[in-house]
C-alpha cells in the first residue's frame, strides 16, 4: 500500500520538479527532466528532515525504497549515499543544483588518450588479415605504449574510439575478412536477372555426394571405402539438371560425360557454358572440345569465383535440405555448416554404417541411390518447397521443356560424337574397313558403298574415329583440322560372321561379296573416266576400235568446256566513241 510518506514525496516532487529545469541547459531534454527530478528530492528531504519522527536516518532509509521503485537517475538510491548529500548542502555554501550533475560533465581524460599514433596502431592492426580479437590488438599497443614511453588508454577507450566505430568496419572489413563470406556484407553487390530462356547458359559444377561412404576396391584390388562426388550440368533458367556423372575424383572425363548427357538430353549446346576451373581444365581434351564448342556458337565461361555460377552452388543446398535428406545415407551438411539440423547423431550415423555394410553397399548401390534422387528432384514442383515459388506449380523438366529456345544451338547425333564421344586414329584399309581394339575386343567396321568417295579418298589413310561405349553399332570419320575435326562418313559395325557349324550364316558372306563386286564395279567406272583422255586414237582403229574406250573419250570430250580467248579490244563496242570529241583531238 502506499504510504503517506510516498504520498507527500510523489507530490512535492510533482509540484517543484520544474523549478530546477532551467540550471540544466547543457544537457538534452531527457537529461534535463531526470537532473531537475533528482534536486527536488533533496529538496523534499530538507523541508521533511527537521519534523519527520524517528531518528536522523529514518527518513532516508524510508524514502530510499520509493526512490528505486520510481528509478529515478542522477540520485543515490542508497540511504548513506543519499544522507551524504544532504550533509555538503548543510556543510557548505552549494547550492542543490551544484551537486547534481552529469556524470563526468567536463571529464576529458578519455581525450587525453587521442594520440594519433596510437590510434594508427588500433586501425593498422584491426585491418590485419590476421583477424587479430580486441584484447589482443590492446594487449599489443599496451606493449608498445611501454616501449615508447606513451601514456596507455583504457581498454574501453579502443572500444569507444575505434572497435565500435562504424567507419571502422567500413574502412577494414574488407582486408580484414579478405575473401570469406563475412566480408561480403561491406561489398557493393550488382544484382542480376535470371535466364530468361531455356538454354541461354547451363552451369557445371562439382561436389560430394554426402551420402554414408561405400565398400570398393582400389587400383591394387584393396578393400576401401570411398565417397561419390557428382558433377552437374544445371539450366539457369529453368533449373533443371539436364546432365551429370558420378565419379571418384573429377577429372576431365567426368565433365565430358556429364556434357555430353546434358547435350542428348536437351538436345542443343547453350548460349554459354559458365565453370570453374576444375581439375583437368586445362589438359588438351578439354581445350579441344572448348574450342569445339566455340566453333560451334557457343560461349564457354572459366572462373574461380563461385559468384560467377551462383545458381548452381546455391542448388546443392537446395538439393540437399529437399531429397538428400529423405535418403536414409544422408549423413548431413558440410562440417563448417552450423544450423541446427546440418548433421545426423553420431549414434545414428554409427548404426547407419553397421546396417549398410551389412547390406552389401557398394558402388553400384550408391550411384543408383544419388541418380534416383536427382531424378526425383527434376520432377518436384516448385511450389512443394520454395516460399519464393509457392504459385509456381511446375517441375524443372516441365519448366525446360515448356520454354522457348531461341538462343540455342540444335545438334545432331554426328555432331554430338565429334564433340564428345571416345577418339581414336586408325588406318582404313581394304575397300573401306578397319577395327578397333577396345578394352581387349575387337570391333570390325566398313564404309558403306553410297560412301564410295569417302572410301576411295582415305584408302590407307590414318583418319580420327569417334566412338560411344554405350553405343558400338556405328561410328564416324574424322579429318583433323588444328584442333577442330572434318567429317568425313559414317562407318556401320561389321559383326564377325558365323562360318561353321549349324549357325553359319551364308546370307551374310553373300551380302559381303555382293559389295566386294560393287566396289570394284565403282572402281573400274572411276578409273576409265581419268583414263578417257588418253583414248582418242581408239576412233582411228576401224573395226579394232574398243568401243567402251572411244565412247568414254567422246563423252570427255563433250564434257569438257574449252574457254574462248578475247583479242585486244573486242569488249569496245562503236557507241563507246563520242564523233565529236574524237574528232577535236589533235594527236590521231
Amino acid at each position: 500500500a502506499t504510504t503517506e510518506l510516498e504520498l507527500r514525496f510523489k507530490r512535492h516532487l510533482k509540484a517543484n520538479y520544474r523549478h530546477f529545469i532551467e540550471h540544466y541547459t547543457d544537457a538534452n531534454e531527457v537529461q534535463r527532466l531526470a537532473l531537475a527530478k533528482a534536486c527536488a528530492v533533496l529538496d523534499f528531504i530538507l523541508e521533511e528532515k527537521e519534523t519527520y519522527p524517528g531518528t536522523k536516518l529514518k527518513l532516508y532509509k524510508d524514502l530510499s525504497p520509493i526512490l528505486k521503485e520510481m528509478d529515478l537517475q542522477y540520485i543515490p538510491h542508497n540511504y548513506l549515499r543519499l544522507k551524504e548529500k544532504v550533509e555538503i548542502l548543510e556543510t557548505t555554501d552549494h547550492a542543490i543544483p551544484e551537486i547534481i550533475r552529469l556524470p563526468r560533465l567536463g571529464n576529458d581524460n578519455a581525450e587525453v588518450y587521442n594520440d594519433p599514433v596510437v590510434f594508427g596502431w588500433a586501425m593498422n592492426l584491426r585491418a590485419n588479415g590476421a583477424n587479430f580479437t580486441d584484447m589482443h590488438i590492446i594487449r599489443q599497443i599496451w606493449e608498445a605504449c611501454e616501449r615508447t614511453g606513451r601514456r596507455k588508454p583504457s581498454a574501453r577507450w579502443f572500444g569507444q574510439k575505434i572497435f565500435e566505430q562504424a567507419e571502422t568496419d567500413f574502412l577494414t572489413a574488407q582486408k580484414r575478412y579478405g575473401s570469406s563470406k563475412k566480408a561480403n556484407v561491406h561489398k557493393s553487390y550488382i544484382p542480376f536477372k535470371d535466364a530468361f530462356y531455356a538454354g541461354d547458359c547451363w552451369e557445371v559444377d562439382a561436389t560430394r555426394v554426402n551420402i554414408i561412404a561405400h565398400a570398393t576396391e582400389d587400383e591394387k584390388g584393396n578393400k576401401i571405402e570411398r565417397h561419390l562426388m557428382v558433377i552437374v550440368v544445371r539450366d539457369v533458367m529453368s533449373g533443371d539438371v539436364l546432365g551429370y556423372d558420378f565419379t571418384h575424383a573429377e577429372n576431365h572425363a567426368s565433365f565430358v560425360r556429364a556434357m555430353k548427357m546434358a547435350v542428348q538430353t536437351a538436345g542443343y549446346l547453350p548460349y554459354e557454358l559458365v565453370t570453374d576451373r576444375f581439375p583437368g581444365h586445362n589438359t588438351e581434351q578439354i581445350k579441344r572440345l572448348f574450342e569445339r564448342l566455340e566453333a560451334m556458337g557457343t560461349i564457354v565461361t572459366l572462373s574461380h569465383n563461385a559468384k560467377q555460377k551462383a545458381g548452381i552452388e546455391r542448388w546443392f543446398g537446395t538439393f540437399q535440405n529437399t531429397v538428400l535428406m529423405g535418403s536414409k545415407y544422408y549423413y548431413g551438411e558440410g562440417i563448417t555448416s552450423t544450423r541446427l539440423t546440418a548433421h545426423r547423431s553420431p549414434e545414428y550415423i554409427a548404426q547407419l554404417k553397421k546396417e549398410s555394410k551389412k547390406a552389401g553397399f557398394d558402388v553400384v548401390a550408391a550411384y543408383t541411390e544419388c541418380e534416383t534422387l536427382i531424378e526425383q528432384w527434376r520432377d518436384i514442383k516448385y511450389s512443394y518447397y520454395s516460399r519464393k515459388h509457392a504459385n509456381l506449380h511446375k517441375t524443372p523438366k516441365e519448366l525446360h521443356k515448356e520454354s522457348e529456345k531461341p538462343n540455342v544451338i540444335f545438334t545432331n547425333r554426328q555432331q554430338v560424337a565429334m564433340l564428345f564421344d571416345l577418339k581414336k586414329e586408325v588406318t582404313v584399309r581394304n575397300n573401306g574397313q578397319f577395327h578397333l581394339e577396345i578394352h581387349g575386343v575387337k570391333f570390325y567396321y566398313q564404309i558403306a558403298v553410297e560412301n564410295y568417295e569417302a572410301i576411295a579418298k582415305t584408302h590407307n589413310k590414318r583418319v580420327i574415329v569417334s566412338y560411344d561405349l554405350d553405343d558400338l553399332s556405328s561410328v564416324f570419320l574424322w579429318k583433323a583440322h588444328g584442333n577442330l575435326l572434318v567429317s568425313i562418313c559414317e562407318a556401320e559395325e561389321l559383326k564377325q560372321i558365323v562360318k561353321y557349324g549349324p549357325g553359319k550364316d551364308l546370307g551374310r558372306i553373300a551380302q559381303q561379296k555382293a559389295r566386294e563386286r560393287q566396289i570394284e564395279t565403282l572402281k573400274e567406272s572411276n578409273l576409265d573416266e581419268y583414263t578417257a583422255a588418253a583414248n582418242e586414237e581408239e576412233l582411228l582403229l576401224g573395226i579394232h576400235t574398243n568401243k567402251q574406250k572411244a565412247n568414254a573419250f567422246e563423252d570427255y570430250y563433250h564434257s569438257v568446256n574449252i574457254p574462248l580467248k578475247k583479242v585486244s579490244g573486242s569488249d569496245i563496242v562503236p557507241d563507246d566513241f563520242d564523233e565529236n570529241s574524237y574528232l577535236k583531238e589533235r594527236n590521231y
